[in-house]
């Protein structure tokens, strides 16, 4: 077993349900519009959204110990990432957390970001002649990603952060405001990956680095490349009455024209980027959530100094 693997105490469904019990949710209403099974929120997500949450109140009485110490003002939000290959769902369980984390306490201030938002425009890429390898760590804007979590964690400040469209394949002209958040959720392929810019003794500061938990979507590729085909489906779908969609380019397509178009960029792209850049630094992340074909998480697994003694199986 790898050391990484050993850090890590794990977890089936139902070994997770006997130990998470008393995290069930049982004292708040469960928030609408959360669109994934009940049993699921119920039995994972809602008893990883207390954990979580703990986890923000200890920090918050650090930095309340830390400001009285420096005479500063100065309150941190947890910064939570999301990480995982296309398609295997990293946007939904940031919204699912997002949800549970500000019902359970009303008070909180929840942003979600995407470091899709971050990746260079379209017209870049293509300068670049990178646009076949976008998603992988070069065709971020790795260091703009850096600043505004530096800043997150350092500034009151109103921040700003560029928005990518799904729907036009590219980053828009909008932005996001972040403002006074007590918890950043971040999601994206690149969480866990090094500056693409580090080169010998020049070794620059890494997304990680600001991140106080990490949770890794882990499946099996041919489900997540399954997933990957159904939405390449739907977006061409939706972009026949949309021409500003970039997949309205696959308007005339029949259904299995554009499966195989889909496959054939699965495995050109997103396949080498999963194995090479995603995969094999699950291990530097704090949780990993194994998903099931149907979706469902099969497996949990954590850094066991993490979290409470309850969940570590003594």
């Amino acid at each position: 077993m790898d050391n990484f693997e050993q850090n890590f105490e794990s977890f089936s469904r139902t070994e997770w349900n006997e130990k998470s019990t008393s995290e069930k949710v049982n004292s708040y209403p469960l928030p609408e519009g959360i669109p994934i099974p009940i049993e699921e929120v119920v039995d994972i997500y809602a008893p990883l959204a207390k954990i979580i949450l703990e986890k923000t109140y200890a920090n918050e009485e650090r930095d309340a110990e830390e400001s009285i110490e420096s005479h500063s003002q100065q309150a941190r939000p947890f910064i939570l990432g999301v990480t995982g290959g296309v398609s295997v769902g990293k946007s939904l369980i940031a919204k699912v957390l997002k949800l549970l984390l500000e019902t359970i306490d009303e008070r909180l201030n929840v942003d979600v970001v995407s470091t899709d938002g971050f990746l260079w425009p379209n017209q870049k890429l293509k300068e670049l002649n990178i646009m076949h390898r976008k998603g992988f760590p070069e065709s971020y804007d790795y260091s703009a990603i850096v600043t505004f979590l530096s800043s997150a964690k350092s500034s009151t400040a109103e921040q700003e952060v560029p928005v990518y469209s799904h729907t036009t394949y590219d980053v828009t002209s909008t932005t996001q405001i972040i403002d006074d958040a007590d918890v950043i959720i971040i999601e994206g392929l690149n969480l866990l990956q090094d500056h693409p810019g580090n080169t010998g003794d020049n070794q620059q500061l890494s997304i990680r680095e600001f991140l106080d938990c990490c949770i890794f979507l882990d499946a099996e590729e041919s489900d997540v490349k399954s997933w990957y085909i159904s939405r390449f489906l739907k977006l061409c779908k939706e972009a026949k009455s949309d021409d500003d969609s970039f997949f309205n380019r696959y308007k005339d397509f029949s259904e299995e024209e554009a499966s195989e178009e889909a496959s054939m960029i699965w495995d050109l792209i997103n396949s080498v980027n999963l194995k090479e850049n995603i995969v094999p630094l699950k291990f530097a992340a704090d949780v990993i959530l194994s998903k099931e074909r149907s979706h469902i998480i099969s497996n949990i697994a954590f850094k066991s100094f993490l979290f409470p003694e309850k969940y570590t199986g003594a």
